[in-house]
């Protein structure tokens, strides 16, 4: 884990200086835009990514927790996303498979495949916090990559609020929803006052536990075939993610992005690995339901 993604954590957490510090006076404290405005801004550039294929290098551990084991992992692949809720990442070297991990809308699933596991469920049936079983939660990462568009009716749950961060010169945009007798916030997102891109994303359980968090940077535009560079949308290709439940972590550089690559992404991409089919070859195969249990 990199040096600035543990100090985001702490911050995050309030821990990063221990005792209470002095106030700081740097910052800015100018004009900020209302709530609408944000959102109008983020899904004018968003809007213009409904798909996305792009080459990836990866790096980082895998923790199965209930094999108590740790994998390296240190390779290329690529990405591959449909907006609103569809994904596909993959993981291999010279010598290794590392992993392929999707989401294709009522479906996720990450497949281990060095070490023969394979995990999948039914979004209907697990909430947010049911990622201690899986090492990583494709939907999470796709989350994370910011670029799904806001819904403009600001009413609707979960419901989007506005702070801003005079030090951090950043908008914070909370998600809410209601679960029981109250109101818990399911992700939060920090966007550069100046650029409206992603910085800083967070997402949370209903007991306002972190999930997954993740550093975004390295900021390039995403090219469109016949349309002026001036109006090509932007995006992070730099992406650091941490999943406190697991321990896993994984970091992703992104570069030839993309709307497409030689028909890709399309329908095909997204279909889920038969479970049974897998299982008949030797591969563990692990159903994740009931917010966490696996069958």
């Amino acid at each position: 884990m990199s040096r600035g993604l543990k100090l985001f954590f702490l911050a995050a957490l309030g821990l990063a200086g221990g005792c209470a510090a002095p106030p700081v006076q740097q910052g800015y404290y100018g004009p900020t835009l209302p709530l609408e405005q944000v959102v109008g801004r983020i899904n004018e550039n968003n809007a213009r990514i409904p798909t996305l294929w792009a080459r990836e290098h990866f790096e980082g551990t895998l923790v199965d927790r209930e094999k108590k084991k740790t994998t390296r992992i240190d390779g290329y692949g690529n990405l591959l996303y449909t907006s609103p809720n569809e994904i596909r990442l993959t993981a291999k070297n010279e010598f290794t498979e590392f992993f392929q991990m999707g989401s294709n809308g009522p479906q996720f699933w990450f497949w281990d495949e060095q070490n023969k596991i394979f995990w999948w469920g039914d979004y209907s049936d697990v909430g947010q916090a049911g990622s201690e079983d899986i090492p990583v939660r494709p939907d999470m990462v796709m989350e994370m990559l910011g670029i799904r568009r806001i819904d403009p009716s600001l009413l609707d749950e979960p419901a989007p609020t506005l702070r801003f961060n005079v030090i951090g010169d950043a908008y914070m945009i909370d998600w809410q929803s209601r679960i029981g007798n109250r109101w818990v916030v399911l992700k939060e997102i920090w966007y550069d006052r100046q650029t409206l891109l992603p910085q800083k994303a967070l997402l949370f359980d209903g007991d306002g536990h972190v999930v997954v968090w993740a550093l975004l940077g390295n900021y390039r535009q995403v090219e469109i075939p016949g349309v002026g560079k001036d109006q090509w949308p932007t995006m992070a290709s730099r992406y650091e993610l941490f999943f406190p439940y697991t321990g896993s972590t994984i970091s992703f550089d992104l570069s030839d992005m993309s709307l497409s690559n030689n028909g890709h992404p399309n329908a095909a991409a997204y279909r889920m690995p038969v479970p049974a089919t897998l299982s008949g070859l030797g591969v563990r195969v692990n159903h994740i339901q009931d917010a966490g249990e696996s069958h």
